[in-house]
């Protein structure tokens, strides 16, 4: 008997090998990269639940809104690739590709800053409208033919690469459950930067509810400066934080009114910083008490 198994063992063994040999860690750079199976698959992740939390037990909470600037090292990755390649992606191209798959809606900006960023009634009902946002016509001289141009009357839409700054809406709330000071993100607005007549300006495009987009966030991988294998989603980043951002506006009784209302410059920075102060000294002060 013992003989019959050590001869099973000894063919089994081998065909083992040889089936974990199929598929070759090489194949998805290949020709038919799209068929190629990964085991670390990001399309069948499911997002990280947050702890439930009772409204009763949330003794204290501030609401903010913070900036990203696309543009500092470490949040480069949210920027880059400009153009989507080897499956990867910008933030910008995640959001409008999970709003065209229907995944979560975009909502348009209000006119007022304290006005409601979610009303059901200000969702765009197309990718057309949706991108048509800021839309502006302007005269230019097209060339026709060599040293011959023409006046046409040109329609300039805003460009992914337009996207230097994210603005976030967060919640921040002490958990008396746990003795925790928490923050979870509400809300996410692309910011376009563009030139008109020789001057900067900004436009906030469009609202997503962040909470409705984590699923489909939490498939799509992000890559980092350091390592070309992704270790994390989209929604990981926003979960844990891995970006660099500062305070421009917090709920206030002057009609939430942003910082830049009322002070600017270096004062700006300092009341930004002020407002960052108070959120992370509230947990330490309940502990010193």
């Amino acid at each position: 008997m013992k003989a019959i198994i050590r001869i099973a063992l000894f063919i089994l063994i081998p065909l083992y090998g040889l089936s974990q040999e199929g598929v070759r860690f090489t194949d998805k750079f290949g020709p038919f990269h799209d068929t190629y199976q990964q085991e670390n698959d990001f399309s069948n992740r499911e997002y990280a639940q947050y702890p439930f939390v009772r409204e009763a037990d949330v003794v204290w909470q501030r609401i903010t809104w913070q900036i990203i600037d696309l543009r500092e090292k470490m949040n480069l990755p949210l920027y880059y690739p400009i153009d989507e390649m080897h499956q990867r992606k910008s933030l910008i191209k995640v959001i409008l590709d999970g709003i065209e798959q229907n995944q979560f809606n975009a909502f348009r900006t209000p006119l007022r800053n304290n006005a409601f960023e979610f009303d059901p009634e200000n969702i765009f009902l197309s990718m057309q409208e949706l991108k048509d946002v800021g839309m502006r016509e302007e005269i230019v001289p097209i060339e026709i033919r060599p040293g011959v141009t023409r006046d046409s009357l040109v329609s300039i839409r805003w460009r992914p690469e337009e996207i230097k700054q994210i603005l976030i809406k967060e919640v921040w709330y002490f958990n008396r459950r746990d003795s925790r000071l928490h923050v979870e993100t509400i809300g996410i607005c692309p910011i376009r930067e563009y030139v008109v007549d020789g001057l900067m300006r900004r436009q906030r495009l469009f609202w997503i509810y962040y909470p409705d987009a984590r699923p489909y966030m939490a498939t799509v991988p992000v890559y980092s400066m350091n390592n070309d294998r992704p270790l994390y989603t989209f929604d990981d980043l926003f979960v844990h934080r891995y970006f660099n951002s500062y305070f421009i506006q917090e709920a206030n009784v002057y009609n939430d009114r942003t910082i830049t209302d009322y002070v600017t410059g270096r004062e700006a920075q300092l009341e930004s910083e002020r407002i960052k102060r108070e959120i992370f000294d509230y947990e330490q002060n309940l502990w010193e008490n």
